[in-house]
């Protein structure tokens, strides 16, 4: 086995000198600086997409259940454009005919719904009412022959519903 040579008194080991370790290390603080921005505008992009899925899943159950109450209804009252009150058999709570409501107040949709369609069509008990969502926007209006009615009572051959952005015939 051979030793290494033996070193001179003027030799010196071959190093990195500040300057090439300081441009290395501003190199990769660029790159790191560059990946974590990348990283968080994905994060906040996935944040945003995820709000808006939420929203358009809470619209779409709210739709589900106005329409599947509309479609049972043997009696139905709209009210100022902003209530609807329905004897229908499209429950979710309970089976057979019964009595539902839609009322939207202040930003937020209520529904309420008890087994029996007595009484009148628009009583309902406030402590029985069950949040559905937030909306900036709920609005109701039946349309016959005679046109669109925010104040109706019947069952008419259609009836439109605003609910945030997004507007539905029934």
């Amino acid at each position: 086995m051979e030793s290494p040579p033996p070193r001179k008194a003027g030799d010196t080991f071959r190093a990195f000198t500040l300057v090439e370790v300081l441009i290395v290390l501003a190199i990769l603080s660029v790159l790191f600086g560059t990946l974590v921005g990348v990283f968080s505008r994905s994060v906040e992009s996935s944040l945003g997409l995820i709000k808006t899925s939420e929203s358009l899943r809470s619209e779409m159950l709210v739709y589900w259940e106005i329409k599947r109450a509309l479609l049972g209804a043997r009696d139905m009252l709209i009210r100022n454009g902003k209530e609807l009150y329905l004897i229908t058999s499209g429950g979710s709570l309970y089976k057979g005919v019964i009595k539902k409501a839609f009322i939207y107040r202040d930003g937020v949709l209520y529904t309420y719904e008890f087994p029996y369609p007595a009484g009148s069509i628009d009583f309902y008990e406030e402590s029985r009412l069950v949040r559905l969502g937030s909306f900036p926007d709920f609005r109701l209006k039946a349309k016959d022959a005679r046109g669109e009615h925010t104040n109706y009572r019947g069952i008419p051959p259609l009836v439109l519903v605003k609910l945030g952005q997004r507007e539905w015939t029934v």
